[in-house]
């Protein structure tokens, strides 16, 4: 248990996240990796990762590449749940000093935000990238229904459709207005509408666990005549608000303990 708790092992399991995140960087810039990468945010991360190891999608090297990933961050969550047993938790028994309670505390936020992170990966479902224009719908897990009802888009919808590099370009605060573009959905449970609301881009729709996001527009020409529609990503996770709860209160918590290192009064030296 003591070397499991130990300074050394967590700075070998921060070197190996880095190195692999490293690593990833590199990936996400050669081919095939390139292609292949963006399909892990398409869904949830464990359905990509059975289907690449069952040869269905993905790359081999890539899925190894992300099992050495967590296998880094599991080593690194099992150190902070050492450390916090055999280090922070008997410094509670000598005395009820603030900093070490805030201490304990930032190691268990980052365990319950690290699993957290694991649940986001596994739990629930999510689908990304889904195309609907007015009219249209998709039918979701849980027997639940998305549909777009209306699309008002004041921009130059010639805009749309660029590749990406240049759609980051063009889409700047002048040239699109985040306000008055807008999609209204309506989600239903079954036979019943639950909810109906307009959505906006970085204006999440959250009902019953279920979280609509606007994520962009896009045109359609197949028609014959140019119609405007939106990309939704839909994720359902029991424990996002669990999640984004520890986030702050673990952000706080380190606020607190650096507020508390300037504050803190040093040592004085006696003489001789």
């Amino acid at each position: 248990m003591k070397h499991l708790s130990s300074l050394v092992l967590m700075l070998y399991a921060l070197g190996g996240v880095v190195f692999c995140l490293a690593v990833g960087i590199v990936m996400a810039q050669v081919r095939p990796y390139s292609m292949i990468m963006p399909s892990m945010d398409h869904g949830l991360i464990l359905d990509w990762l059975l289907a690449s190891l069952g040869g269905k999608s993905g790359s081999m090297l890539l899925s190894v590449w992300f099992l050495a990933l967590c296998a880094a961050v599991g080593v690194l969550v099992l150190n902070l749940c050492c450390c916090a047993w055999t280090k922070l938790l008997p410094r509670l028994q000598n005395g009820t000093r603030v900093h070490s309670w805030l201490l304990l505390l930032a190691h268990v936020l980052m365990i319950l935000i690290l699993l957290g992170h694991l649940s986001q990966m596994t739990l629930g479902f999510k689908q990304e990238g889904i195309k609907l224009l007015p009219g249209q719908s998709r039918t979701l897990p849980g027997d639940l229904r998305i549909a777009v009802e209306q699309v008002h888009y004041v921009n130059d919808p010639k805009l749309l459709n660029l590749p990406y590099r240049r759609a980051r370009q063009v889409h700047t605060v002048a040239a699109f207005d985040r306000q008055k573009n807008v999609a209204r959905v309506a989600v239903w449970q079954g036979a019943q509408r639950v909810e109906t609301a307009e959505l906006r881009i970085l204006e999440p729709l959250v009902k019953n666990g279920l979280r609509l996001t606007l994520s962009e527009f896009y045109r359609d020409d197949s028609q014959g005549r140019s119609r405007v529609g939106a990309v939704l990503t839909a994720s359902h996770n029991p424990l996002t608000g669990l999640f984004f709860a520890a986030y702050l209160a673990w952000v706080a918590t380190y606020l607190l303990l650096t507020v508390q290192a300037f504050v803190r009064k040093p040592p004085t030296l006696g003489n001789g």
